[in-house]
Order: C-alpha cells, then sequence, then structure tokens
C-alpha cells in the first residue's frame, strides 16, 4: 500500500516532469551553482529557515522532505561551495496559476540580488510550461520582499489576516501575469 502511495505522488523511473538544467551563476564575485533541489538539500533548507526566521522552522523536516519529492513542484537551490545558501520553492499543481510557496536566502547574501535571480528563473521556467499566472504569500511587514514583488509587476490580490502562526501578521497574496 505504501508504495502505491509513494509512486502516486513521487513516480520513480518515469523523466522528470519538470527539468531544470544546473547553471553556474557569479553573484558579487562569488561563483555559486544554481540547480533543481534534491532531497540531499533538505538539512540546508533546515537550517535556512532556522537562521532566517529562528526555531521552530515554519516547514518541518517531513514537510520539506514531502515538498522536495513533489513531481508537481519546482524546488531551485543555489549552492556555494557545495552548500545550499538559499532555495525557491514554486507549486505547479494548477496548470495555469504556479504559485511560490518559499523563497529563502541567508542573511549574509541578502540584498546581492539572488532574489531577482531566482525571480526571473521561476518567471522562465513557468512561461516555458504556459502558466499565466504566478502568486504568493508574503508578510506585510516583510517590506523589502514586497518591494522586490512589486518591481516583478506582482500586485495585491487579498489580504490574509493573521495568515501567519508565529506572529499572527498578516499576509499580501500578490499575483502577476505572466
Amino acid at each position: 500500500m505504501l508504495k502505491k502511495f509513494k509512486d502516486t505522488f513521487w513516480p520513480s523511473g518515469l523523466p522528470d516532469k519538470y527539468p531544470f538544467d544546473k547553471q553556474s551563476v557569479t553573484i558579487n564575485g562569488q561563483e555559486l551553482v544554481l540547480r533543481k533541489a534534491e532531497l540531499s538539500d533538505s538539512n540546508d533548507y533546515m537550517n535556512i529557515q532556522e537562521v532566517i526566521y529562528s526555531k521552530p522552522a515554519p516547514w518541518p523536516q517531513d514537510v520539506v522532505d514531502t515538498e522536495l519529492r513533489n513531481k508537481n513542484a519546482l524546488y531551485l537551490s543555489l549552492l556555494k561551495r557545495n552548500h545550499c545558501v538559499a532555495f525557491i520553492g514554486v507549486s505547479l499543481s494548477n496548470p495555469k496559476e504556479a504559485h511560490i510557496t518559499n523563497i529563502a536566502v541567508l542573511p549574509e547574501l541578502q540584498k546581492d540580488g539572488i532574489g531577482h535571480l531566482f525571480l526571473n528563473q521561476v518567471f522562465e521556467f513557468c512561461r516555458k510550461y504556459n502558466f499565466h499566472k504566478m502568486s504568493l504569500e508574503v508578510d506585510i511587514t516583510n517590506e523589502s520582499a514586497i518591494d522586490l514583488y512589486k518591481a516583478f509587476g506582482f500586485k495585491t490580490r487579498t489580504i490574509h489576516e493573521k495568515y501567519y502562526f508565529r506572529n499572527h501578521h498578516d499576509a499580501l497574496e500578490m499575483v502577476v501575469d505572466l
């Protein structure tokens, strides 16, 4: 029964539904690698979350592992010396609207253009697969993230009151046409 469940959600032996080619990128003179996430990135994802959000991480280890196996999602890892320093996740389960589930960058690399890199990559990727819109939620107090999203054309669709369980902040749900 477990094998049937796993094959339904994480089929093995099939071609990758959403392939992504590994790339070398240079940011502020640093050589980094951008690639599709692997399950081995899971611990780095947890560490990044704990540094950014403090404990407990918003997504527990089992959720991260499940998402990294999800064939209807794209997770990209940015690596520095073989360790993940930033990641982005995009749910691709709605054939018309992709949804950014998470963007996380270690504090020492924030404001270096990694958010721009990630958004440019997922916009191009989602257009390639004929998604029409992209959405996300952002903490209403995260002004730098909101400014970044607005620069990419995101508009507020609605406000979710007390959306975040950790601090009870509201979230802006934002959307952009691709």
